[in-house]
């Protein structure tokens, strides 16, 4: 499966190699604003750490209690996991592993807070796009059925507290029965879960504007919510496990995108080169946690990678 997903990145970046003017490119990079770029990567750290106490808040609403400072480079230690070790060795996974290394019985709930945090990521970025809709001039089936799976999403959400013990008590028991444990209707979970919302919407946005402070860099011009619609589509369809860390799909995602807004693309090229130092920038405070951490060999037991 690794190696798949590796020959479709590769084809797809290369695709788009001999479809654009490669010089172009270099040359919008060679004249590149970085302080833009700069700006760009503090928006994306700021994010992150958003992204960690949200996190944090999650976990302590399924009974773990860590401090946020550690949460914050577990976090960091996940991105750069994910960006520099792809292997069987997942950032989220890496997360969860950490969490509930050392603690009795944390292991569903370790896994269900990294889980919920990227589901409640994802529902803040149907917030967002589903905003963005309303300023683009886009047809009429696609906001449709994008709010109507958001809506539905938000129906599932808000009665989970009438169906949650229901398919607990109807569901199956053993080993991989811990699920029903998960402690999903209490009042604390769903403090943390609402309170976490904003953030997750917060952090969209910012990573929305990293993107067109990229853009300005290189001189693509997009309205704040074609940039808003592009890049929350895109990072829904490279988060799928289909290509190599979302290399490839990100970038003709972009490209695709950007073009059919009117944007030069060239310059969304450039700016999906941007954005790639832009994570690896971000993420380095991560390797300076697992750098710290003992390496590698934390994620270790038994002698094999977990």
């Amino acid at each position: 499966m690794f190696w798949i997903k590796l020959v479709l990145s590769a084809l797809l970046l290369a695709y788009l190699g001999w479809a654009l003017n490669l010089s172009d490119i270099f040359s919008l990079l060679k004249t590149a604003d970085w302080q833009l770029v700069a700006a760009a990567i503090l928006c994306l750290i700021v994010g992150q750490v958003l992204s960690a106490i949200r996190w944090t808040w999650l976990a302590r609403g399924l009974g773990l209690s860590v401090m946020t400072a550690r949460k914050i480079q577990i976090y960091f230690l996940g991105m750069f996991l994910s960006l520099f070790l792809p292997s069987i060795i997942g950032g989220d996974v890496a997360r969860g592993w950490l969490l509930a290394k050392g603690r009795e019985n944390a292991g569903w709930p370790a896994a269900a807070s990294v889980v919920l945090e990227r589901v409640n990521g994802v529902v803040g970025l149907g917030l967002v796009v589903s905003f963005c809709m309303l300023f683009l001039d886009i047809p009429l089936l696609w906001f449709v059925v994008w709010n109507a799976g958001l809506l539905m999403l938000f129906v599932i959400l808000l009665t989970l507290p009438r169906w949650w013990p229901r398919l607990v008590v109807s569901s199956w028991s053993g080993k991989l029965s811990g699920w029903k444990s998960l402690p999903l209707t209490t009042p604390v979970f769903q403090a943390a879960w609402w309170k976490s919302l904003p953030v997750s919407i917060v952090f969209q946005i910012l990573v929305v504007q990293a993107h067109v402070l990229l853009g300005m860099a290189v001189g693509m011009e997009m309205s704040w919510f074609a940039y808003g619609f592009m890049v929350c589509l895109v990072a829904l369809a490279s988060a799928l496990p289909v290509s190599f860390n979302g290399f490839g799909i990100r970038e003709a995602g972009y490209v695709g995108l950007a073009t059919w807004f009117g944007a030069s693309a060239e310059a969304a090229g450039a700016m999906a080169a941007l954005w790639v130092l832009v994570l690896l920038s971000a993420a380095l405070p991560g390797g300076i946690v697992l750098w710290k951490m003992g390496g590698r060999a934390i994620l270790h037991r038994n002698g094999k990678v977990t």
